[in-house]
């Protein structure tokens, strides 16, 4: 039994280690490796960036199987059907038909390639990669087709300057490119509605929509954070505002809105030179830099203290004493204003100080000269009126970026017509002074002078 056993045992060893020795792996499948949440094999073209590993063939381009996948897994969070209104700005790229606007206006392709000018896409992730954003041009270069379809959507033929119609063009390049921020209840409107036609042909006659669109000097650059209009597109909206602005759409074209002219002034002259009257200038003066929201107004009376009309502002004036007056010796100090509305100017100190020595009375004059330069009349109502929001400090925060501290920033807002349309209080214009009574007659007519002499710096 033992020697039985002496020869069995080298044997069984030998066995098991030429066993051990010839034992191969069997092959392992490759890993489907996908980013972004689709699904499929390591071929699937249509997979996204970042970090995954899928292979990718520009070759494939087909939206069913390539880009309409890619869209689902980079851009359906926030632009989906149920998520556009709250985290994709109103964007729906849930459907083929619904992408297709932001695909033949070039915001699609010009999101994810991060061209400038364009809200980089996909939000807060990796951008695609070389690949994909290749297989998006091509299937752009290609028609951009709906190859799922049974009948292919055809592309929108090419822009045509003379096809101008308000319901054919000019309705659908507004919806595509300024309703998703200018549309009723968005809080980024600027208050300005575009679902409204009126609210449109306003803007259009009055000069604004076509200075935002070519992206004129004194106007806000628009489509906002995007790339601008093709300079065919600017031309349909040029030739359809010069034809009228009109609505096809309606049995009742809608009347031009032409701003107001300045009233006709006949100059009178009952001021003295040597008295300071609150309701030419004091008055003014303060609304502009004190009684400001967010500070003295009726609404917000900043440490309970309201200046927002005559009788409250007397409350702070020892009348015939500018020197035991609060609001003289505060304004003199430089502890009022605040915040980057500029200081009292030593004129602005000394008109201040006439009034409350001449017994600060509510009076007021009339007396017009419309001959009046640039320096001598123009300048004084800006100072007076507008520099408390429009100044190179406030401009940005209560000014709505509008900096009328130099001759030069003002006179491109009189040249492209903002400041008369604005002093005037015509439709479509935002209306200054902000929150107070609108100048004197005299005042506008003496801006709407030099405005038609060239705005000179006389």
């Amino acid at each position: 039994m033992n020697k039985l056993l002496s020869r069995a045992i080298p044997i069984f060893l030998v066995t098991v280690i030429v066993a051990i020795a010839c034992v191969h792996e069997l092959p392992v499948a490759p890993k489907t490796t996908t980013t972004g949440g689709t699904t499929g094999s390591t071929g699937t073209s249509g997979s996204t960036g970042g970090t995954g590993t899928t292979s990718c063939d520009t070759t494939l381009f087909n939206f069913s199987t390539v880009i309409n996948p890619m869209i689902v897994a980079n851009c359906a969070v926030c632009h989906g059907a149920t998520t556009a209104a709250s985290s994709g700005a109103n964007i729906d790229l849930s459907t083929y038909a619904k992408l297709l606007p932001y695909v033949t206006n070039g915001r699609f392709f010009g999101s994810i390639n991060h061209s400038a000018g364009f809200s980089a896409m996909p939000k807060g992730g990796a951008q695609l990669s070389t690949c994909q954003l290749t297989q998006v041009s091509k299937w752009i270069a290609a028609g951009a087709k709906n190859d799922t379809a049974t009948v292919v959507v055809a592309p929108p033929p090419a822009c045509d300057t003379t096809k101008f119609l308000f319901s054919a063009t000019i309705a659908p390049l507004i919806q595509t490119n300024c309703i998703t921020c200018h549309s009723t209840g968005n809080v980024n409107n600027g208050g300005i509605d575009f679902t409204i036609f009126a609210n449109v042909q306003a803007y259009a006659l009055n000069g604004r929509l076509l200075g935002s669109i070519q992206h004129l000097n004194g106007y806000s650059a628009m489509p906002k954070g995007m790339a601008q209009l093709s300079a065919c597109n600017i031309t349909q909206f040029a030739k359809w505002i010069a034809a009228g602005a009109k609505n096809d759409t309606s049995t009742v074209v809608v009347p031009p809105v032409t701003p107001t002219p300045p009233p006709t002034v006949v100059p009178t002259s009952n001021c003295s030179p040597d008295t300071v009257y609150f309701q030419n200038t004091i008055g003014p003066l303060i609304n502009s830099t004190c009684a400001m929201p967010g500070c003295h107004d009726a609404t917000t009376k900043a440490s309970g203290v309201n200046l927002s009309t005559y009788t409250n502002i007397v409350k702070y004036v020892s009348a015939g004493n500018a020197a035991g007056s609060t609001l003289y010796t505060i304004t003199k100090s430089g502890s009022m204003p605040r915040g980057t509305v500029p200081k009292y100017t030593t004129a602005q100190l000394t008109q201040l100080q006439t009034w409350i020595n001449q017994g600060a009375k509510n009076n007021f004059c009339t007396s017009c000269d419309t001959t009046s330069s640039y320096k001598t009349a123009i300048a004084p109502i800006i100072t007076t009126n507008c520099i408390g929001c429009h100044s190179a400090a406030s401009a940005a925060g209560s000014g709505g970026g509008i900096d009328l501290s130099t001759y030069a920033a003002i006179q491109v807002y009189a040249l492209n017509g903002r400041l008369m349309g604005s002093v005037n209080h015509a439709a479509g214009y935002s209306a200054m002074p902000k929150n107070v009574a609108q100048l004197q007659p005299c005042q506008i007519a003496q801006i709407q002078k030099w405005v038609t002499a060239g705005a000179p710096n006389n």
